[in-house]
């Protein structure tokens, strides 16, 4: 009797525990997405960020699925925004444009991706890319609309952590971010980062996690002594961008120095 009493209350409780799809609420895991690689070859030419694209083949998606696994990552870094950045840009939920009009064959390319990465990886979704100031312009002139809109769509669902745009001081200022901060939070109770430009961490005030960059070809000191001097804005620190490439003994340096996360695993 003992052991039948103890079976259903474990199943009980692991049902209570799961959100829609049965899947373990990931926002809890925002500390353990931790090794990410998000550029790969001169200059950065593929561009693991841009993997969600409809407008890129399932090849293509693929290898750098398989690009990604081989560096031992257990996180991905995806844009759902992204006009001109790098290859197989020019995508949103609202297709080839952003109009406010919800396209089913992106969005529902969109979301299957990230459906599918969220079995092998922690997911970090951005807002909104760099290269894409008009796209950024028409999207923070309503924030909670695109907020709302991706929360209907089911994309917060298999985020661990969110971040609100990439180099976000080149195209909004920090109310803007703040702003967008908060239609985040409205709808999505994980942990909501900012990412600037080299060298720069102004804006860590207006989210929850610092996501920093560095101009590539720094020492092991200068790395380290930015790590530490972002820490001291009070935030968990993620040193995203140290180079173009993949890096592990840069990477290894900032999580020596005290970052959680790192990009060029």
């Amino acid at each position: 009797m003992r052991r039948i009493i103890f079976i259903l209350l474990s199943v009980s409780l692991i049902f209570s525990g799961c959100k829609k799809g049965g899947l373990t609420p990931s926002y809890k895991n925002w500390d353990k997405a931790t090794l990410s690689s998000n550029w790969h070859g001169a200059n950065a030419k593929m561009r693991l960020m841009n993997i969600l694209s409809p407008h890129m083949s399932e090849s293509s998606y693929k290898d750098r699925i398989n690009f990604i696994k081989s560096r031992g990552c257990n996180t991905v870094h995806v844009f759902l925004t992204n006009k001109a950045d790098g290859e197989y840009a020019g995508y949103s939920i609202y297709g080839n444009k952003f109009d406010w009009n919800i396209d089913k064959n992106y969005s529902d390319k969109l979301l299957s991706r990230v459906k599918s990465l969220s079995k092998d990886f922690y997911v970090v979704l951005w807002l909104a890319a760099d290269d894409s100031a008009a796209w950024n312009k028409t999207m923070i002139s309503n924030p909670t609309r695109y907020v709302n809109d991706l929360n209907k769509l089911g994309f917060f669902d298999y985020a661990t952590t969110v971040c609100i745009g990439l180099e976000a001081n080149e195209y909004w200022n920090a109310s803007q971010c703040l702003a967008m901060y908060n239609a985040v939070k409205s709808v999505y109770k994980g942990k909501v980062a900012v990412h600037q430009t080299s060298n720069k961490y102004n804006y860590a005030g207006t989210c929850d996690l610092l996501f920093a960059q560095m101009n590539p070809g720094q020492s092991e000191s200068s790395i380290k002594n930015f790590t530490k001097t972002c820490l001291k804005t009070g935030k968990p620190v993620n040193m995203f961008e140290l180079e173009r490439q993949e890096n592990r003994q840069k990477s290894q340096w900032a999580l020596d120095a005290g970052a959680y996360a790192i990009g060029n695993w």
